[in-house]
């Protein structure tokens, strides 16, 4: 996704397959990956108070607004409860000890204390490392008393519960030094860890009725020092080609390849982008509050785009 548009690209040869909208001028992306929504936030710098979060869905170019967030939070991320056939979002407030919780199904935002995950890793939650799998968002955590970079479990937020799950990693992952790449493996959560001297990949399964989670290794091979340096600096994604062994990743803005078992690393687009994820397109309509993305030209003759009320 670039600064004023939203362009879609195949996974297998990376190239551009469409563009689906541009972005209205007084909106930001702060979320897009799940189940073909998007999340924006229109804002206006002379009344504040017309702030609002909007659902957008490209594939139908409908548009619905949100409640604003009550709580001063500092980032949002979309999720779906197949239980309910509900919609969410949550978001983390600023005092790191509480998340609130949008319902699309009530069209209201609840509030949750959660001082548990406040201690076991929400305070290590970075844009770029959260990935979504299952109806739930993972990420890394971070103990208050470890080194940076050393984790010892990983961390998920159920949408289905609204619950977080805390889950060991094997001791392999929680040496000093790593680095490491989350990301989906089929519908699985793995994890890519490079060291100095060796590369794996633990996947995290499900065993028996009882769904049980625990590690399996999945991949070991050699390190290489330019590849162990590039991942050390840029922007992690979920995006993964397993057919090609390879991760889709951003360095500055700029998209590359870097396929784990050749090492090769390939510059793959010169645009530059603020964001990228999957994509999966979705007929999700919701008849409230419905929004339009309006396209004109303004006194310059350039071409704009900005949010309406149908």
């Amino acid at each position: 996704m670039e600064w004023d548009k939203t362009v879609v690209y195949s996974i297998d040869t990376f190239r551009k397959i469409d563009e689906i909208f541009k972005t209205p001028d007084n909106c930001v992306v702060i979320c897009c990956k799940t189940y073909g929504l998007i999340l924006m936030h229109t804002f206006n710098e002379n009344t504040p108070d017309e702030d609002e979060m909007v659902f957008h869905n490209p594939c139908i170019r409908k548009s619905w607004s949100i409640p604003p967030c009550p709580y001063m939070t500092w980032t949002h991320r979309l999720g779906f409860a197949p239980s309910t056939n509900d919609y969410k979002v949550v978001a983390f407030v600023f005092d790191n000890s509480s998340i609130v919780v949008y319902s699309s199904n009530a069209n209201l935002w609840r509030i949750k204390d959660r001082s548990d995950a406040h201690v076991r890793g929400l305070l290590s939650f970075k844009d770029g490392d959260d990935l979504y799998c299952k109806d739930a968002l993972y990420w890394l955590g971070l103990e208050e008393d470890k080194p940076p970079g050393v984790h010892n479990h990983l961390v998920s937020f159920d949408f289905d519960s609204e619950e977080f799950i805390f889950v060991d990693l094997p001791d392999a992952l929680k040496q000093p030094g790593l680095v490491k790449i989350n990301f989906v493996l089929g519908e699985s959560v793995a994890i890519f860890a490079m060291s100095s001297h060796s590369a794996c990949i633990w996947v995290l399964v499900e065993d028996g009725v009882d769904k049980i989670k625990s590690w399996r290794l999945w991949y070991t091979g050699d390190s290489n020092s330019k590849a162990h340096r590039f991942l050390t600096r840029s922007y992690r994604t979920d995006i993964f080609n397993v057919e090609k062994n390879t991760f889709i990743l951003s360095f500055k803005g700029y998209m590359f390849s870097y396929n784990f078992r050749s090492h090769r690393i390939q510059h793959l687009e010169d645009d530059y982008y603020d964001y990228f994820g999957i994509y999966m397109e979705s007929l999700v309509l919701h008849k409230r509050n419905q929004r339009k993305i309006l396209t004109y030209h303004d006194e310059d003759g350039e071409e704009r785009t900005k949010l309406v009320r149908v």
